[in-house]
């Protein structure tokens, strides 16, 4: 059994859909952020980063239980356990770590500062401003790559679907503005979200 230890945030939902679509056993353990609980002294031994989410897996390599922190290390894990979900291909693989990397240190960081930015008691909105107009541009870009095919690295749906989708989901609840009139970027969530895993991946009222 794995247990997942997240909160309803871009990470955590990336973790959880992705725990969901390699149809893994886990228990989810909710994370309460404004209580401070990731930032306890048994939250600590776990990521001393003290941020979530994190996995401990008892049935890890060699059958040891091993504890994975960051969401996406936690991805790579699990789609490796499964065999699934990165491309066997090397040239397809190439593009895909190209693109993950830019869903995860590009789109999500930008978007982390942001929604940082927004719970200062003091906000400074021209900083804020700049981080919105870089957010809009990685999703320009991400719609003329979506433009000719299915998903984000063509034909075959990877973890950086899984990666992009929980930043995508939030954006377009809190800053619906950004993505909008992207009509290659609408189609490929609306079809990602209609996947039932997908789906369950977003549910944190556990």
């Amino acid at each position: 059994m794995i247990r997942l230890y997240a909160a309803p945030t871009t990470n955590g939902i990336r973790a959880k859909i992705t725990l969901e679509e390699c149809n893994l056993d886990y228990k989810l353990i909710n994370i309460d952020m404004k209580a401070r609980e990731h930032k306890t002294k048994e939250f600590f031994t776990m990521n001393p980063m003290g941020m979530t989410p994190v996995i401990i897996d008892d049935k890890g390599p060699e059958g040891k239980e091993i504890t994975v922190p960051q969401s996406i290390a936690i991805m790579f894990y699990l789609a490796e356990k499964v065999g699934k979900f990165i491309p066997k291909n090397p040239t397809k693989r190439a593009v895909f770590w190209n693109l993950m990397m830019n869903a995860a240190t590009d789109v999500g960081p930008t978007y982390g500062a942001i929604s940082f930015i927004g719970r200062m008691e003091h906000p400074h909105n021209p900083t804020r401003d700049k981080f919105l107009d870089r957010l809009m541009e990685n999703y320009i870009v991400w719609d003329k790559i979506l433009q000719d095919q299915t998903y984000c690295v063509g034909d075959e749906i990877t973890i950086c679907d899984f990666a992009l989708f929980g930043i995508h989901a939030r954006t377009k609840v809190l800053l619906p503005n950004v993505i909008k009139g992207l009509e290659n970027l609408e189609r490929w969530a609306n079809l990602i979200k209609q996947r039932p895993g997908i789906k369950r991946g977003q549910n944190f009222d556990e």
